[in-house]
């Protein structure tokens, strides 16, 4: 299925719809999403990935550590993520399961490996929407076992 736009006018696109709907952007992310056809942006962005024969030049992340402009995109991606993730497994512990949470740790030691590389930015940030639930549910467990439950 092929998209309408490039990725990064996707991303504009949405933002502008958050903003004039009143929406945060991960919501407004996924509308635009279900309005090219995916369920979500995250399977959007696999499927994109999958459609391309190979990672365009200059969008390959290469070494570590990132660089900034990728760095701060992930956390921002993580941030998101994690407001979504955080609703959907409803912690017996939620404020101690945000005190616990830190994006840019989460984008700094634990969202890729160097064993990863290269590996394609888009498909980088799709990996943050696809794994962060898993972290965050060890979060919630670590915030349930402070708080003796």
């Amino acid at each position: 299925m092929g998209l309408s736009a490039p990725i990064n006018e996707l991303k504009r696109k949405a933002k502008l719809f958050g903003r004039k709907e009143g929406i945060p952007h991960s919501q407004a992310l996924d509308q635009i999403a279900r309005d090219e056809g995916y369920p979500s942006w995250g399977l959007l962005l696999r499927g994109y990935e999958r459609q391309k024969s190979r990672p365009s030049s200059g969008h390959v992340i290469e070494s570590l550590p990132f660089d900034e402009d990728y760095r701060r995109e992930a956390i921002k991606l993580a941030e998101a993520t994690f407001e979504r993730v955080i609703r959907r497994i409803e912690p017996d512990n939620p404020k101690r399961t945000r005190q616990l949470w830190n994006a840019a740790e989460y984008v700094d030691k634990h969202h890729l490996s160097a064993d990863m590389l290269p590996i394609d930015r888009e498909y980088a940030l799709s990996l943050i929407e696809a794994f962060l639930v898993h972290h965050v549910i060890d979060l919630a467990v670590k915030a349930d076992n402070k708080s003796g439950v």
